[in-house]
């Protein structure tokens, strides 16, 4: 078990370097990022697509009722085409889906600041305050109270950034406290 969390953190500070690295583009190349983003993408959502319509034909057995793999890719092409063909789309739909995720982990954040506050460790505190924090980004961005699209994206690149800093500096917290998140359980 103990493998399994710590391979889980080393993930997630990897995540949080590409995170930094991304939010550092969006903020100085904004239009171009999300473009690559949109048709990176929208490139892998393409090859998906035919790929699960290649097992429906080739692979599985078409009579099958239960065999969704031709409506996976069927779905899957068409969100492609979409994002290739219309890359600024990713725009309004990229702070919904970035402050969703700044939210989750937040709250998965929270839930280790309560286990260290369980076990009695001072650094509760940061882990928690770091999370709050996390928290408020992520609703901003799901509020999304600015209106243009070239500014939205910088200050999303701003936030993301931030998110990433301090998600970096929780990770090392948690996995310095992690015997006593272990000892919580046993």
């Amino acid at each position: 078990m103990e493998n399994k969390i710590k391979r889980t953190f080393n993930t997630n500070l990897v995540i949080s370097f590409f995170f930094v690295i991304v939010g550092l583009f969006l903020f100085i190349k904004p239009d171009t990022t999300i473009s690559v983003i949109s048709y990176s993408i929208g490139g892998i959502l393409l090859a998906s697509g035919i790929y699960s319509c290649y097992k429906y034909f080739s692979v599985q057995s078409i009579g099958s009722v239960f065999n969704f793999e031709l409506v996976y890719g069927v779905l899957l092409s068409l969100g492609g085409i979409f994002l290739i063909f219309n890359p600024h789309a990713l725009a309004s739909l990229f702070p919904i889906i970035l402050g969703l995720w700044i939210i989750v982990n937040s709250v998965t954040k929270f839930q280790y600041a309560l286990v260290l506050k369980k076990v009695k460790n001072e650094d509760w505190v940061y882990t928690c305050l770091i999370s709050v924090l996390t928290l408020v980004w992520g609703i901003v961005l799901l509020y999304n109270p600015f209106e243009s699209a070239l500014l939205i994206t910088q200050i999303i690149g701003i936030f993301i950034i931030v998110y990433a800093v301090l998600d970096i500096v929780d990770n090392f917290i948690i996995r310095k406290n992690l015997n006593d998140i272990l000892d919580a359980f046993k």
